[in-house]
Parts: C-alpha cells; sequence; structure tokens
C-alpha cells in the first residue's frame, strides 16, 4: 500500500511538473502575412523586455563563470543585429525574441534534452545561447548552418533542457533538439505545421494523425479536446483552419488564448515589424514598433518590465537599464527559472549576482 501512494503521489507530482513547463509555439504564413504565436506556461514570473543593441562587444557565460571564481570567457563575439528579448533572467540571457532581421528564436521544456558537446567549443549558458543566435544570424538557415560550429549549450545542473523553435522574417521555420549527443533539426519540409509544444514534433504529429482533419478515423470536436495534452492538437487545427482575413494577428491571439492562455504571451507580425505581448498580471494587450526602436551602438541599453502597466504602444516607456536594476531581476528571476527554493539564499547565488556585475559593468551604468 505505501509503494502504491508513493507511486500515486510521483504520478501527480511529474505531472503537475510536466503541466507548468508546458508551452506553445507557432508560425502563422502566407504569401501577405507571417505572423508568430508564443505562451509561457508555466507559473507568474518577473522578467523584462530588453532591447539589445548592435556592435556591442559580447562574451559567453558558462555556469561555471556565473557561479565560481572562474569568470574567464573564451569566446568572444560583436553583435551584428539588435534585438528585442524577454528575459526572466536579466540582461543578455533571455527565453525568447526577435532581432531587427526578423528572427525569432524560442526555448520549450523538452524532457529528452542531452548535451551536444564540441571539444573547440565553450561552453555557454542556455539563455545566453539565445541571445547569441538573435545577435549573430539573420535566417534560419545561418541558425541551422552554425550550430556544430557554435558554443555548447549550458544548461542548469540537475535539470533537464529544451528544444528551440526558430522562424524568420521570410517564412522559413525549424526545430532543433538536443537528443542522444546530437543536434536533431527539423526543417520546413520535415513539418507539416510550423508548430512546436513540449514534446518531440514527430510524436505530437503522430498522435494528432488520428483525428479526421490529418485523415485520421477518431472525430475531433474542438470544444471538447481542451487539456494539457491536446495544445497541439487544437493549434494545428487551427493553423489549418484559418482562411486568409487581414487579421492574421488577431486570429493567432486567438489561438494563443485557444490552446491555453499563458503567463506571458506574445505575438510578432514579422513582416512589419509589430510585436504584441501581455503578462498575466496586466493582461491588457501592448504594441512595441520594432521598426521605430534605436539599436545603434551608440544608444543606452533599455528595458521594460514585463507587467508593465502602460497601454497601447509602449516605446517611448522604456528606460534605461542600470547594473543595480539589473540586479534586481537577476535576484527575483534565478531562484524561479532554477526552480529552486534554496538557491535564493545560497552562497553559490551571492557569487553568480557579484560575477554578473562584473561581466556586464562595461555594459550597463552603474
Amino acid at each position: 500500500m505505501k509503494n502504491l501512494l508513493l507511486r500515486s503521489f510521483l504520478v501527480v507530482l511529474m505531472s503537475s511538473y510536466i503541466n507548468a513547463s508546458a508551452c506553445s509555439a507557432f508560425l502563422l504564413k502566407g504569401k501577405d502575412y507571417c505572423v508568430v504565436g508564443f505562451n509561457e506556461n508555466w507559473k507568474t514570473m518577473p522578467g523584462m523586455i530588453a532591447i539589445n543593441k548592435r556592435d556591442v562587444l559580447k562574451r559567453n557565460i558558462s555556469w561555471e563563470n556565473l557561479t565560481t571564481n572562474n569568470i574567464q570567457q573564451k569566446k568572444n563575439w560583436s553583435s551584428k543585429y539588435g534585438s528585442v528579448t524577454f528575459n526572466l533572467l536579466g540582461y543578455d540571457f533571455p527565453c525568447y525574441g526577435v532581432n531587427e532581421k526578423g528572427l525569432f528564436l524560442v526555448e520549450l521544456y523538452l524532457e529528452e534534452t542531452t548535451k551536444v558537446v564540441n571539444p573547440k567549443q565553450p561552453n555557454m549558458f542556455w539563455a545566453q545561447w539565445i541571445q547569441y543566435q538573435l545577435d549573430n544570424y539573420k535566417d534560419v538557415k545561418e541558425v541551422v548552418d552554425h550550430l556544430n560550429d557554435g558554443p555548447n549549450i549550458d544548461w542548469w545542473p540537475n535539470a533537464a533542457g529544451s528544444h528551440f523553435f526558430v522562424t524568420d522574417a521570410k517564412g522559413n521555420t525549424a526545430t532543433i533538439a538536443l537528443l542522444n549527443g546530437k543536434y536533431k533539426v527539423l526543417t520546413d519540409k520535415e513539418m507539416p505545421m510550423p508548430l512546436l509544444c513540449n514534446n518531440q514534433y514527430q510524436k505530437d504529429f503522430q498522435g494528432a494523425q488520428k483525428f479526421d482533419f490529418l485523415g485520421g478515423k477518431e472525430h475531433f470536436d474542438f470544444a471538447k479536446q481542451g487539456k494539457w495534452e491536446d495544445r497541439y492538437n487544437r493549434a494545428y487545427y487551427m493553423l489549418q483552419n484559418y482562411q486568409y482575413d487581414q487579421k492574421p494577428v488577431a486570429y493567432a491571439w486567438d489561438m494563443l488564448n485557444s490552446i491555453h492562455a499563458g503567463e506571458w504571451q506574445t505575438v510578432i507580425d514579422v513582416k512589419n515589424m509589430n510585436l504584441t505581448f501581455r503578462s498575466d498580471l496586466k493582461k491588457e494587450v501592448k504594441t512595441i514598433d520594432l521598426k521605430k526602436l534605436d539599436f545603434s551602438k551608440n544608444a543606452k541599453v533599455k528595458f521594460l518590465d514585463i507587467h508593465t502597466s502602460k497601454l497601447g504602444e509602449v516605446n517611448k516607456d522604456f528606460q534605461d537599464l542600470t547594473l543595480d536594476k539589473n540586479n534586481e531581476y537577476v535576484e527575483k528571476g534565478f531562484p524561479i527559472g532554477y526552480d529552486n527554493k534554496e538557491f535564493g539564499t545560497s552562497e553559490i547565488f551571492v557569487k553568480l549576482k557579484e560575477n554578473i556585475r562584473k561581466f556586464f559593468q562595461s555594459v550597463l551604468p552603474d
């Protein structure tokens, strides 16, 4: 009986964790439109929206660099492109973002993730790896072509990692997983629909093939298919049934809310470089006109709290990002991101905060 109760508890615990880690990303595309949608489904989180400049000298940062006295980096680069990113962990550590060329990249939890190690390349903390792609590449092909000669993704200690959904301004798409020590990439030809959740793509696609909208025998009742595990099926169904009405952004928002509204929600009209977002604490949709942002080298690094109470277009509401302000997000974000209650009071976290100030003191003012 004790073993049975323990197994039941573990099943419930694992189910809660999987539900808490459930996200969805898709691309709604056609001749006249190209719209990305993303739901961050986890928990209420602090976060900033950062404007990242081009022509900024960067250095790779690994988990070891963050948490020990070894802060020597092995890879330098200058950002080719400016970007807008959504950051839980502070400056240069985004969860997702889009650059000025229209390249979008987001990570979604994937339990089976392993490490891919190129001994010739340094480790880079997973969130900075996302920024590295946005800094350096303009489209999906460039990201995919440089995977094996780029830095090794350094995941959280003792935790699973993620796979990635990548799109660009021309409507190209790819998913990138790290499985059995290798990158597994699917591009448009291998993906009947540009859509990703928290299973490997083929697993979700094969599961959807039992339904009549993909030629299967089982009737798909959209009104009844509302469970977490139905997110991929619901999104696929809606992507397949979109009829162009000159309102693809509104349809993308409808999709996000129909799949399961996330704590962070983002829709990007890549053709018009217009970004809309909202959070679970501030549910009004805000707009960022990406064309109006200053990504130049001499501009100041700007940020906006993701839970801002500002309405409408918020370009003018971005503020200068300082080391102290960045540290506030580091202090709130890292213990949540690491999902470790003790981490926030640990000596390792004290070292991490100290190191982050050192890493960015040449970029951010006091």
